[in-house]
């Protein structure tokens, strides 16, 4: 999030977008790239609130018919490359804990399982959108100096350099078998005191963590006024339905705001929940209500009252905290805001779930189960893989995760004389493949696509669950098999 703050993705992805020279298909394979090395050194979450809202932007101002191929191979090589190092997802640290696996040890365990599922997902991906509308032979080039992005270069140097010292600990502790959050802790102490101390000073102004979120999306706007472009993809209303991406209308204004009105077919295709969408910047007269609708009553006004009274209380001072901390530290309030919060309770009430299945005795029965999966270390790999991307779609990947660690650390799995350490090996990084692969199957698979989702939605565009599933339904099942048949190879060598 600090590196996020400072611009410095957004410099990497205008400085990419112009070295591709104009080939559409060297674009794509730039931002593919830059979405894998980010996922890879940060974490999926980063990928999707950096990248997915530039993306958007940048389709409009080169004039592409949809962005759903680069949007795809967002997403997915977001999932996908996360799965390399240790700290890439929240699903390898609660299998790593639980099986007392080290930094170094998960590396060299996952990182070739890693690039083969990334090469795999390339080549799908390619194949899924040969077609020139989704990848199109010539892309024009934004006329935006990459510099200007960068807001903070000083902190984007510190940053990284500090991201870099604390992946060298963690390899370097590996052989100690040091806690990752005894190495990580220090450095994100240093980062917060420097925070602390930039927000102090006033060397980060409120203006400046506006432009962040904002720059490149003005910079867009401009380069697509100066080239001639129309900012929005043309096309047909039938095209855009069955790309399940709305047309996205730039408004009059120093920042790009997508707009769209969508008619109510548009609506179904994106969401029954989506009721209606009005265009930003139009007033509507209030809508008088009759007198007759009104219901009086008398014996609970009091009640009514008072509670509104505290409810209004509530939000004048939650709203006074909040404006007093975004005006004496802007750098923190907005790193804050982009914390994914959600999912502390989130993960807490699953760590609740498995307790209960746990103390109901539910996790003794389904390792029972899960005993007759695994003859040997080629079935358990596969076996536990493939069951774990189906779970991912029940229950999300992260209590998927928690719930079958639980059952193959049960007595009754390690207890059976099947469960050789070749087949726990072999069930632990399958299952670790599943938690990464598996978010890449539906929207509600992962916190990473509900994320993708609302970022997407909010610019006025939408895949959609259908249309997600489709499209990833045309590349993941060969990514997966690919990735246990390397984990099965490992162990095969290994053992």
């Amino acid at each position: 999030m600090v590196l996020d703050m400072t611009g410095v993705f957004q410099y990497a992805a205008f400085w990419i977008s112009q070295r591709g020279g104009g080939s559409g298909q060297r674009v794509f394979l730039s931002f593919f790239l830059l979405s894998t090395v980010m996922s890879g050194l940060t974490s999926n979450d980063v990928v999707v609130l950096t990248m997915t809202p530039f993306l958007v932007y940048y389709s409009q101002a080169v004039d592409l018919l949809t962005p759903v191929a680069f949007l795809m191979a967002e997403i997915q090589t977001a999932n996908i490359a996360s799965m390399a190092l240790y700290i890439g997802n929240l699903t390898n640290v609660v299998a790593c804990q639980a099986y007392k696996i080290s930094f170094l040890e998960y590396s060299a365990w996952m990182l070739l399982p890693c690039f083969v599922a990334i090469a795999t997902c390339y080549i799908m991906l390619r194949i899924n959108f040969r077609h020139e509308k989704y990848i199109p032979k010539i892309i024009k080039t934004p006329n935006v100096d990459p510099r200007s992005c960068l807001v903070d270069p000083v902190g984007a140097i510190f940053g990284l350099s500090v991201l870099a010292c604390s992946l060298i600990c963690l390899i370097g502790t590996s052989f100690a078998h040091v806690s990752v959050w005894i190495v990580t802790g220090p450095f994100a102490l240093l980062t917060l005191g420097r925070d602390i101390w930039y927000d102090s000073q006033g060397k980060f102004k409120p203006a400046q963590v506006a432009a962040v979120t904002t720059l490149s999306d003005r910079q867009l706007e401009d380069s697509e006024s100066m080239t001639g472009g129309g900012g929005a993809a043309t096309g047909s209303d039938e095209s855009r339905m069955e790309k399940g991406l709305p047309e996205v209308a730039v408004p009059e204004s120093s920042i790009v705001q997508p707009a769209p009105i969508l008619a109510e077919k548009d609506n179904k295709k994106l969401g029954d929940d989506q009721e209606s969408v009005e265009t930003v910047g139009v007033s509507h007269e209030p809508t008088a209500i009759p007198t007759s609708s009104i219901v009086t009553t008398t014996g609970n006004n009091n009640i009514d009252n008072q509670a509104a009274s505290v409810d209004t209380a509530h939000q004048s001072w939650t709203k006074k905290f909040g404006r007093k901390f975004q005006q004496k530290s802007p750098l923190l309030h907005a790193i804050a805001i982009r914390m994914p919060w959600a999912i502390l309770p989130f993960t807490f009430s699953m760590f609740i779930m498995v307790e209960g299945l746990s103390h109901s005795g539910w996790i003794a029965i389904f390792a029972n189960w899960a005993t007759k999966l695994v003859p040997n270390y080629v079935a358990a790999t596969y076996a536990i893989g493939f069951v774990s991307v189906l779970l991912c779609n029940i229950f999300n990947n992260v209590p998927m995760t928690i719930l079958v660690a639980r059952i193959l650390q049960h007595p009754n799995f390690v207890d059976s004389p099947l469960a050789t350490p070749e087949v726990i090996k072999g069930c632990l990084f399958a299952l670790i493949v599943g938690s990464n692969l598996g978010a890449c199957t539906t929207l509600i698979s992962s916190l990473a696509g509900l994320m993708w989702d609302s970022v997407l939605r909010s610019k006025g565009s939408g895949v959609g669950f259908w249309n997600f599933f489709k499209w990833n339904m045309g590349v993941m099942p060969v990514v997966i098999l690919a990735t246990l048949t390397v984990v099965v190879i490992e162990l095969t060598v290994i053992f």
